[in-house]
């Protein structure tokens, strides 16, 4: 299963020094949220080329929570990223949003909040490469996981086409993470779990190993 560790719910005052206690870890996980489309506002173009340019060669996944996902492609591109996501409540045009990642070299995916039914999701399926679902409200500080969230995802992992590979992100615990395991759920993005203990990469082993 893949850790995700989310860069924003670490120290914004620390980025560059959690980034290098980090760099044993081969993932990484820079949600760019607008202020509109979410509450919370995170990291401009700026710094993501900043973030990308100290993350090495790292794999890293780029979770769009903003209001026009697709002017955000080329710039992202560019920085070097390895797969951007972005909400379906978000786009207009998701085909459009998806063949235009690949076009770019990126792999795509899409992700949907908790009110929007998984079956909103299914025509595009075919034309992703993974699929993001929250399990929790996004961007309230202290979102608690969300246990129907959680249920429809583990639903849902025994019916995902082969090649898609499917996310859980939002107030994801240690408990949470066995279930979404045993499962057959192919990643994680941790955020609280990860960046509230003392040492983020000791604990990120931790949790592979357990």
């Amino acid at each position: 299963m893949k850790l995700m560790p989310s860069i924003a719910s670490a120290d914004p005052l620390a980025v560059g020094e959690v980034l290098k206690k980090l760099e044993a870890w081969p993932y990484l996980h820079i949600d760019i949220e607008d202020g509109n489309f979410v509450p919370n506002i995170t990291f401009g173009m700026k710094a993501v080329r900043a973030i990308c340019k100290k993350a090495g060669k790292r794999y890293i996944q780029v979770h769009l929570m903003v209001t026009h996902p697709e002017t955000y492609l080329d710039g992202l591109a560019a920085c070097g990223v390895d797969s951007v996501i972005a909400h379906l409540e978000a786009l207009d045009y998701p085909l459009h949003f998806l063949n235009h990642c690949r076009a770019l070299g990126l792999e795509p995916g899409l992700a949907v909040n908790i009110k929007t039914p998984v079956e909103a999701v299914k025509p595009f399926l075919g034309n992703m490469d993974q699929l993001l679902l929250m399990t929790s409200e996004p961007d309230y500080l202290e979102e608690k996981v969300y246990g129907p969230a959680v249920e429809r995802l583990i639903r849902l992992a025994g019916n995902i086409p082969a090649g898609v590979e499917l996310y859980a992100d939002g107030g994801v615990t240690r408990e949470t993470l066995r279930e979404l395991e045993e499962a057959g759920v192919h990643g994680a993005v941790l955020g609280r779990l990860v960046f509230q203990s003392p040492d983020p990469l000791e604990m990120l082993k931790e949790l592979k190993e357990e």
